[in-house]
Formats: C-alpha cells, structure tokens, sequence
C-alpha cells in the first residue's frame, strides 16, 4: 500500500502543525492470531514500520513495529501475534506534533496510534516527525547543542558482560569503542542482546555501523561466553559521525540514509559525544512542555508504576531547585529516564533514575539507585544539585579570573 501524507514544507516552525498533518493514514493490518512469521514479510517492505494489529472482529488491538519483531527473541514461527502485539499511546489529529513528540519521548515507543474523536486513523512515528521537521526553527539547532557529551566509552577487549554492565550503570544504549583515545568502533545493547540471545544476519549499516565486518567470534554466544567474548567480536565500524558544528538536520539526514538510530560526534578525531533520535526529539519535545508548563519530561520503561500524583511531586522539587539556581541555569527542562535495575533481591527491585538538565547554557547528568522511583528520583537530583554547585563555583573562577586579568590591563595602561 502507498502512504498518505500531508506535508507543511512552508512552516518555518513546528509550533501549531498538528499530528494530522504527519499521521501515516494508510495503513496494512494483521489478525492477532497470525503468527509473526506471518508479520515479517510485510515489515521487511520500506513503507511499513507498523501493521495494526486486529482482533478476531477486525476491532483494533495493538501494533506490531518492525523494531519489535526485529528486537524479539521468541521463535517467529511458533509466536503469535496477539502475545507481542504492543499497545503505543493514542494521541489526538488534532494535537500539535510537539506534543506527539513528548509523548514518543515519555513512552519509549517509536509509534502512537492516532484517532480523529474515537475514530482510528493511523499511526504518526518517530522518523516521520524528524524527517519532516525539515525547514523548522529545529533544523538549524547545532549538535554540540543537543548531544550526550562525554560518552561513556568501552575498548575493544573489554568483555562483553563488562559492557552490558555500563550500559545498565549509566543507562545509555550506545557506546562508541575506543582504543587510546581513537575510535575504533561503535557497539549497541542491542547488539549485545542478539549475541545473548539469538545469532542473526548483520545487515550493513545497522544500529549506528557503517559496515559489519563480520566479527572475529561466533555470533550466537551462551552466557557463560559472555565472561570472554570481547566487544571486537560485535563491534561495528566503520563508524558514521558528526562533527559538534553540524546541525541536527544534518545528523537526521545521515541516520535516515544509512538506517542507523545514533551517531558519534568527533572532534580532532576523538569522540566528545553521542547522538541519538530521542537527542533529536527532544527539541521539538521541549516546545510541547513550555507551552504546558511542564517542568520535567518523563520516560518510564515497562515494570514500573508511577502516579501522577507521583509525577507532581517530582516537577514540585525541580522547581524549587530551578529557583534555587536560576540565576545559573536560567530556564531549562529536565528529562527523567526511569528503568528496573538488577537482579530481584527478596522481590524487590532496584529502580535507577537518570537526569538529564538541557538550559540555553549546558547541560547536566546524574544517575542514582533506589528502591523507589521517588527515592531515586530525589537521590539523582541531590547529585543534579551537586553538579550545578560545581559549576557555579567554576564560573565563578573564571569570572574572578576575567576581572582580575582585566584590573592588571588598566594599572598597565595606567
């Protein structure tokens, strides 16, 4: 089937274009008592990154993505639909697509089903929105803007049950491979999740890889290998970059072309940060929470229940810490990822947060562990707070060095 949509190319700014004017309205459907087997061969055709997924009365019942039937470890032939089919956010046509944005962004879901009143009419993705984002305020926005900055690196004999633990410690999915401070590669969770659980076909370009070169180790590893099997052995390179000056319409162009989700960002030949599509919503994301006053963007993965009585109560105290330092953040919003994290001990799990505080000026990190979302949530903003402080003291030093510097120019003009 073709796709339908409806294109603002004149728009020079994404505030007002509603969901509507992106919704893909023609869609393929799939009856959720097929087998993803039967799913594949539909998702693997370009235009279909979802199919609607209908009940035995053609009722709608969910979505299938071509990331979720790539991503699963189930056996395709025996699996049925209606078992993995995921159920994304509704959003209204008529909401504006920053607001989709925030959605995609605080689901983790790529795609959100869009009714007219009751009505389904489609679905509006992730890749549509950056991809017609072209010609909008957006485009213009530097990487060096939006960027993760000092990405959390791996070298290409660490372990790859080493690298699975930083990516759970920091909470990042991506980490570029580097060896004395050169880049060697880029490996993702995902790809350690298909040697853990499954072998596959590497296909050229994928998840953030230029090229595979077809690795130095059996693909399909037991997790006894994990101990000894390097990084090498999955790690893709050549690795597509961007330079920090480069604008964000630039990095989406070339993870569109190349079908790749991140980028590294290198200076003088060395990473200085990473680049992702949720980096690159954000922007758009932060128009829908000024224009709703929200102070804080969550993100919550599956197996944790939060309130939104809960979620309140988080803005209230980054508020009042956004009072505390305004005079050195200015005005900013901050992006809340939540996960479980570790094993279960006595049926509890540990849940870690993670902050990230874009301002106009910089932006911040921490992460913390908890056995609730709200003390960990409090324990990573402590940590925040401690950031800000310290770079409160440094520019503090550097605006004493500045006067300084300047007092001894006039007594020499003097």
């Amino acid at each position: 089937m073709g796709l339908i949509y409806c294109y603002l190319q004149d728009s020079k700014t994404m505030n007002g274009i509603k969901v509507d004017s992106f919704c893909q309205k023609t869609y393929d459907t799939i009856s959720d008592d097929k087998y993803l087997s039967d799913a594949i061969p539909k998702l693997r055709e370009q235009e279909h990154q979802a199919l609607i997924v209908e009940d035995q009365n053609g009722d709608y019942n969910g979505v299938i993505t071509r990331r979720l039937a790539n991503r699963t470890r189930q056996n395709k032939t025996q699996t049925k639909i209606k078992t993995l089919a995921a159920r994304p956010p509704r959003i209204q046509s008529t909401e504006d697509v920053a607001e989709a944005a925030r959605l995609i962004i605080e689901s983790g879901s790529p795609v959100l089903i869009v009714y007219r009143g009751e009505k389904l009419v489609g679905f509006i993705t992730r890749d549509a929105i950056l991809e017609n984002a072209a010609g909008d305020d957006w485009a213009s926005t530097s990487v060096k803007q939006v960027m993760t900055e000092n990405p959390v690196t791996a070298r290409p004999n660490d372990s790859i049950a080493h690298v699975l633990e930083l990516f759970r410690t920091y909470g990042f999915s991506h980490a570029p491979v580097t060896e004395d401070g050169k880049l060697e590669g880029i490996v993702s969770i995902q790809d350690l999740i298909d040697v853990v659980y499954r072998s596959r076909d590497r296909q050229k370009g994928r998840y953030g890889g230029a090229e595979d070169h077809g690795g130095q180790g059996e693909r399909a590893g037991e997790k006894s290998d994990l101990v000894h099997m390097s990084i090498s052995s999955v790690m893709s390179y050549p690795v597509y970059a961007a330079k920090p000056s480069d604008s964000i319409q630039e990095a989406e162009n070339k993870m569109r072309e190349n079908d790749i989700s991140s980028l590294v960002v290198i200076e003088e030949d060395r990473p200085v940060g990473i680049i992702t599509k949720r980096d690159l919503l954000e922007p758009i994301a932060q128009k829908a929470m000024e224009k709703k006053r929200i102070s804080v963007q969550f993100s919550v993965k599956p197996g944790i229940r939060m309130s939104e009585e809960e979620k309140a109560a988080m803005r209230r105290e980054f508020d009042s810490f956004v009072r505390r330092y305004k005079d050195v953040v200015g005005i900013g919003g901050l992006f809340a990822y939540f996960k479980q994290y570790g094993p279960v001990s006595k049926g509890n799990q540990l849940i870690q947060c993670r902050l990230q505080f874009r301002t106009a000026h910089t932006q911040y990190y921490s992460t913390a562990e908890a056995w609730s979302v709200e003390e960990a949530y409090k324990l990573a903003l402590d940590r925040l707070e401690r950031e800000v402080i310290e770079h409160k003291e440094t520019k503090l030093d550097e605006e004493h060095s500045r006067r300084h510097i300047e007092n001894l120019l006039k007594s020499e003009e003097l």
